[in-house]
């Protein structure tokens, strides 16, 4: 399984064909803070066939989330410190002003190909230091806004071997 810490934002309603240059600010209802993990054992194999490689994101605790946050809070979200650690060694610390891509542009892409409806969560986008976890340890995120660590953004997660009846075997 690998980590990628991402700030996400919470969209407060309707959005269909956004131009990049249109208000997306009013788009957003809150932001939360995500920890989007992958199997990537189970990614590669279905890359290497040619296989939709979708599932590798969607098992039961693969998105931990934290929040919410208020626009108040984050006033420009393109200006804040996101980090995560694993074990309490930083492996992810960066400032989202780094992002390949700005919010406006990534609403404006998405709202394109598919309309964004009230509730929809986006994931903006992780910095560099993606890497691996295994059970036993314990990642623990956040975000600092001006130096300053938000309360409501903290979040500590403890890796714990699946409980499902799924079993990985290649096909």
């Amino acid at each position: 399984m690998h980590f990628e810490i991402e700030l996400a934002l919470v969209i407060g309603k309707k959005i269909k064909d956004l131009k990049e240059s249109d208000d997306w600010e009013s788009y957003i209802d809150q932001y939360l803070l995500a920890i989007d993990m992958t199997a990537r054992n189970i990614q590669e194999e279905a890359k290497k066939k040619g296989h939709p490689w979708s599932i590798n994101k969607g098992f039961d605790t693969f998105l931990p989330l934290q929040g919410p946050i208020s626009k108040s809070v984050i006033k420009d979200p393109h200006n804040i410190e996101i980090y995560l650690k694993v074990n309490d060694q930083v492996k992810q610390q960066d400032n989202t002003e780094l992002m390949l891509f700005q919010i406006g542009r990534q609403l404006s892409d998405i709202s394109k190909v598919m309309t964004l409806e009230k509730g929809d969560i986006v994931l903006t986008g992780t910095p560099k230091g993606v890497g691996p976890v295994g059970t036993g340890d314990v990642m623990t995120a956040g975000i600092r806004v001006d130096g300053k660590e938000l309360e409501e953004a903290k979040m500590r997660v403890a890796i714990e071997d699946s409980k499902g009846a799924y079993e990985y075997a290649e096909t």
